[in-house]
């Protein structure tokens, strides 16, 4: 049985665990924000493979693990995102020997509805929502205050505007 170690935010970890529990490899976490060189010496010489995300973890436990790597010549690899397919086509790459494939399940059939022709409730809900959301707009007051202050002294005359008035007036 291998072992893999992964150094990443334990958010991403995701399904990792259990996906690669079912290729019978096991899985080791770290993610501590003020790493011990002990405790990642001790991790690196657990595992047969390292993985090491570069991104959101702090960079001691990175160079810690880098260098304990190449002192028991461990192999690792570092990236910035990766995921389940990434781990094992890089284990692949290390054991060559060992060909990790992910266990696919194949998915759950889903149940067919049975609807008939002449009935569309889809449509008749968009309709209706629709006509309710039009109903709501219609229904509420408006309320345009700084506009209705600022046309309070406008007033609209029908005769054209002599402009020659307006300019004299204004000088």
């Amino acid at each position: 049985m291998k072992t893999i170690l992964v150094i990443e935010e334990a958010k991403y970890w995701g399904d990792l665990k259990a996906e690669l529990a079912k290729m019978n490899v096991l899985f080791l976490g770290f993610d501590k924000k003020k790493p011990n060189r002990k405790e990642i010496d001790e991790l690196v010489a657990k595992a047969d493979f390292v993985v090491m995300r570069n991104l959101n973890v702090a960079h001691h436990s990175i160079s810690f693990a880098k260098a304990a790597c190449k002192k028991t010549g461990t192999p690792f690899w570092i990236g910035r995102n990766f995921g389940l397919d990434t781990i094992i086509e890089k284990f692949n790459d290390q054991f060559p020997k060992e060909k990790l494939e992910r266990v696919k399940i194949a998915p759950k059939p889903k149940p067919k509805q049975v609807t008939s022709p002449s009935a569309t409730p889809v449509s008749k809900h968009a309709k209706s929502a629709s006509q309710t959301e039009q109903k709501a707009y219609l229904k509420g007051k408006k309320q345009h205050l700084p506009l209705k202050n600022a046309l309070k002294n406008f007033q609209i005359d029908d005769d054209e505007p002599d402009f020659t008035k307006i300019f004299q007036k204004k000088r």
